[in-house]
């Protein structure tokens, strides 16, 4: 009876041991996230406060790919790896600035439909983004509601809702490459974060040439050409490119500028053996904000 006893005395306290040894590894894993993300979220906010900081410090006259902040910056922080690529906004075309109130805005829709020629993608899926984008219910050409769900009838939040868009595949999105050349796809060229204002330092030659119906490869080429050598620091410098005229100079001054105000950061952050994606999104005016970030 003794034996007995004993040995169920030895079992329940082996059991406590091995239920001990389970929790307290459960409890220091819990801590160690915990601690870790403390961590992250630490990390995140000075990250962000520094790019706020560095991007005052830059001249906000004039925005170019040449300057610092369009370059990879990695650095290391004690045990923290960290790598910044910041790109700003305008240098794409912004999709919400094709309506405007309940109306098209005509202007805005010369460009796109320049620009999905250009790309070669069919005007239908253009007539569907402003469907999702309008106000109101009715189609503009376009088609009609979603069998599944409703049209947003509201301005894109994140470039990813043009998947919910009718006609938009993951090669009208992300680009395909046609006998060897690359055609870049939506993500390449559109943003819902810029000030609908096109940067001519910065954008790239397929929004150049959507600009203006006498805007070529060639004369795109060579405003991309001019500005590697020579930022352009007005609008009124571009007379001096190849190919421009003071009528292409005139049709598109209001939708150009030669500074940029809205800018994406996205921060690869490696911690503990672990990585994270940091995307922040900064406004700057007189003074520069975070208008909000994400962690992934």
């Amino acid at each position: 009876m003794i034996l007995i006893v004993v040995f169920l005395l030895i079992s329940a306290f082996a059991s406590v041991v091995v239920n001990f040894s389970e929790d307290k590894f459960v409890f220091d894993s819990y801590v160690s996230n915990e601690i870790q993300t403390e961590k992250i979220i630490f990390v995140s906010s000075s990250i962000s406060q520094a790019l706020e900081e560095f991007l005052d410090q830059d001249d906000k006259t004039v925005d170019y790919l040449g300057e610092f902040w369009a370059q990879p910056l990695p650095f290391n922080l004690d045990d923290v790896a960290v790598t910044v690529e910041i790109a700003d906004q305008e240098r794409y075309l912004n999709p919400n600035f094709l309506v405007d109130g309940k109306r098209i805005n005509q202007k805005y829709m010369e460009i796109f439909e320049r620009l999905f020629n250009i790309l070669e993608i069919n005007d239908q899926i253009l007539f569907n983004i402003i469907d999702w984008i309008d106000p109101d219910d009715k189609s503009n050409g376009g088609e009609e509601e979603y069998p599944n769900y409703l049209a947003k009838n509201s301005k894109l939040d994140t470039l990813e809702e043009l998947y919910l868009i009718k006609g938009v595949s993951m090669k009208i999105f992300n680009g395909t490459v046609v006998n060897g050349v690359f055609r870049p796809g939506l993500k390449a060229i559109l943003s819902p974060y810029s000030n609908g204002k096109v940067n001519i330092n910065t954008a790239s030659k397929w929004v150049l040439m959507a600009l203006d119906r006498d805007i070529d490869e060639s004369i795109a080429n060579s405003i991309i050409a001019y500005r590697q050598k020579k930022p352009f620091k007005r609008i009124d410098d571009l007379i001096n490119v190849d190919g421009m005229s003071s009528d292409i100079l005139y049709r598109i001054k209001p939708f150009t500028t030669v500074k940029s105000e809205n800018f994406l950061a996205n921060v690869e952050i490696k911690i503990g053996g672990r990585e994270y994606k940091l995307v922040v999104l900064l406004k700057r005016k007189n003074k520069t904000k975070t208008i909000w970030k994400k962690i992934y």
